[in-house]
């Protein structure tokens, strides 16, 4: 569940614009690692953006030795497979190449959007003008330190659980089986269980703008359900993590309970986005859409999940069109139904 209010980083969710337009937030995705965004704050004012393309790709060659892609297809990206093309996707390998693709970025005015593994994120299928950059393929170091864990922004949440677990260290048995990264789960306060990820923060890494890199402590940082609020344009690059000891077979054990129940009621076997609703204060916004009669109901190839009714899933072709017309006819009715108005936990990018 990268983990709206950016983890499904998250958790995956892990985004963020390092320029005018603010990211996607729920990154789930999608990231600053993730900071919230508007659709409307996705497109610019601009109209001559669209001609813009080309000169977005020239702008990019030779520019990092990290793997570069134009015209990529979102969808390959994204963990509901929908989404139309992003001008520009990058892969930088270090903090090096991300620090000249931010300032490239600030210098030519191009929108810039920080992807975690694409969780808690639906891509328009007009797809993404201007760059996004993932650090999924450069940035996953992790190193330990007595009962301190340190992981980059690109690492698979499941990884920093399963290094943990190998060592003993206990903690962090509630996020396993949440899809996204480090850098989309802090950015969206990642929870499952009664956990979050922010009460084992010890700080968390960060790029400005300008390309400084900056250290926060956990007492500087807001953190708030599903949501880490920091300035759109920062990007998470890692973070530190208070573990403790525990005994090995208990671990084990607690992860193999909640592996299980996540096996038992959520849609693993379909391409979604996690959680599409943040819970509200009436209760679990499952059990409203339930209620509503809404598993099961479809529009083209997208479906309220018949297994749990807060995930969306794709039967296979679905277009993003119909994720996001399928969640507004979710949230319509929830409201004029129980008079609820439900709060998305995923974001929508694109133009």
């Amino acid at each position: 569940m990268e983990e709206r209010n950016r983890n499904s980083q998250l958790l995956n969710s892990s985004l963020v614009p390092v320029t005018p337009l603010r990211a996607g937030e729920r990154s789930s995705l999608v990231l600053r690692f993730s900071g919230k965004t508007t659709n409307s704050e996705l497109r610019t004012e601009n109209s001559g953006l669209r001609m813009m393309a080309t000169d977005y790709k020239k702008e990019a060659v030779g520019l990092i030795k990290g793997r570069t892609l134009f015209d990529a297809p979102m969808r390959q990206f994204t963990s509901i497979k929908v989404g139309g093309p992003a001008d520009g996707l990058f892969f930088p390998k270090d903090v090096k190449e991300l620090r000249k693709l931010v300032r490239r970025a600030g210098r030519k005015n191009i929108p810039l959007l920080v992807l975690g593994k694409g969780t808690n994120l639906v891509v328009k299928d007009t797809g993404i003008r201007g760059w996004v950059i993932s650090l999924t393929q450069g940035m996953r170091k992790i190193q330990m330190k007595e009962e301190v864990v340190e992981a980059e922004a690109g690492l698979p949440l499941q990884r920093l659980v399963q290094f943990s677990i190998e060592r003993g260290l206990t903690g962090l048995e509630p996020f396993f089986g949440i899809p996204g990264t480090v850098g989309g789960g802090l950015a969206m306060n990642a929870g499952a269980w009664g956990a979050e990820l922010k009460d084992l923060v010890l700080s968390v890494t960060l790029m400005k703008e300008d390309g400084e890199v900056v250290d926060r402590t956990r007492e500087r940082l807001k953190f708030s359900y599903r949501n880490l609020s920091l300035p759109a344009s920062w990007i998470i690059l890692g973070g530190r993590f208070q573990l403790e000891k525990g005994d090995k077979g208990e671990i084990l054990e607690r992860v193999k309970t909640y592996s299980e129940v996540r096996k038992r009621t959520q849609p693993l076997d379909y391409p979604s986005a996690g959680s599409i609703f943040k819970n509200p204060e009436e209760g679990p916004a499952g059990k409203w859409i339930e209620e509503a009669g809404l598993k099961g109901f479809k529009m083209g190839q997208a479906m309220v999940s018949d297994l749990h009714a807060n995930f969306i899933i794709n039967l296979g072709k679905a277009t993003a069109e119909e994720v996001i017309n399928l969640m507004e006819w979710v949230e319509k009715k929830i409201y004029d139904e129980k008079g609820i108005s439900l709060e998305r936990e995923i974001e929508v990018v694109g133009e």
